[in-house]
């Protein structure tokens, strides 16, 4: 009796954990060709006003962005920004991953590129940036971007 019970915890501590974390089908955006804007680490924009807050990098070649048309009752968009070494020539590909906890209130995003040996050689700084275009989530949620670069190219 004691070993039923234990299993029926065990799968709803199960089913609890893989509940909490919904996987996000999102959609990337392209608003930025020029690379004009300064991103640190991430952003999160809720409104069209968020994204024209978001500074332009000093000496850009554009003055002004064209977002396109966003309805931000709808959506949300996070943009992420890696700088990595050689990535132009040495980034092979890139996986992301978004998920949302809705009892932690709280939208995760895994964020992993892969490469060649350039990637730890000495070389020019490359931008890898990626503006995600997501279902609306509230205002009061975290955002988290998990980095990763890993070499599976010698």
């Amino acid at each position: 009796m004691k070993r039923i019970r234990l299993t029926v915890i065990s799968v709803f501590c199960l089913l609890q954990f893989t509940l909490a974390q919904t996987p996000v089908v999102y959609k990337e955006m392209s608003i930025d060709p020029l690379l004009c804007l300064q991103i640190n680490n991430f952003e999160v924009a809720q409104s069209m006003d968020d994204l024209k807050q978001i500074p332009l990098k000093y000496n850009a070649k554009c003055d002004a962005i064209d977002f396109g048309r966003i309805n931000f009752d709808k959506k949300s968009v996070v943009i992420c920004s890696q700088y990595v070494k050689n990535g132009n020539d040495a980034i092979k590909t890139t996986r992301i991953e978004v998920l949302r906890n809705d009892q932690a209130r709280r939208i995760d995003v895994y964020f992993a590129s892969f490469g060649n040996g350039q990637l730890q050689r000495p070389g020019k700084m490359y931008e890898n940036r990626r503006c995600l275009l997501l279902p609306k989530f509230p205002e009061n949620y975290t955002v988290d971007v998990h980095y990763s670069l890993k070499v599976v190219e010698p």
